[in-house]
């Protein structure tokens, strides 16, 4: 019986190593220009010569930080991308957003004849780190796409 044993703990260790994998996806590199902004909800940045971001409005329903939650939650941003004659809006998901738990998002926004690459990478504090009531901040990187 001692053979069964260590044939099932054997079993056991190899499915949840198997279990455990993670799938290892390599970001795109940004542009050497492209450099994060961390905006605040009606905060506007600078992000290129002529292109301003505007934070519209931050929701973060994640799992705070010391509880266990049977959803993950997530983090939305809505936002405004502006050059001097146009605007686009547009909204990022970071957390469970849809069927897919994402560390990032990306889209592309168009002005004129430009596409910029819009990624959300971060919104701080992440809940349960600060005191109910901290400003929200969006981590947001705009490269133009070539």
């Amino acid at each position: 019986m001692t053979p069964f044993k260590n044939l099932y703990g054997f079993l056991l260790v190899g499915l949840l190593a198997v279990g455990c994998e993670k799938e290892n996806k390599v970001a795109p590199t940004p542009t050497e220009d492209a450099q994060a902004v961390t905006v605040k909800v009606n905060q506007l940045a600078r992000v290129k010569q002529d292109i301003t971001l505007n934070v519209d409005s931050i929701s973060d329903s994640r799992c705070p930080y010391n509880a266990t939650c049977v959803w993950y939650g997530n983090a939305q941003v809505k936002f405004t991308l502006k050059s001097e004659t146009q605007s686009q809006s547009g909204e990022l998901c970071i957390g469970q957003c849809g069927t897919q738990l994402k560390n990032r998002d990306v889209i592309t926004v168009q002005l004129g004849t430009e596409s910029y690459e819009v990624t959300l990478s971060d919104v701080q504090p992440f809940p349960g780190t600060k005191p109910d009531g901290t400003p929200k901040e969006a981590v947001i990187t705009v490269n133009l796409k070539k």
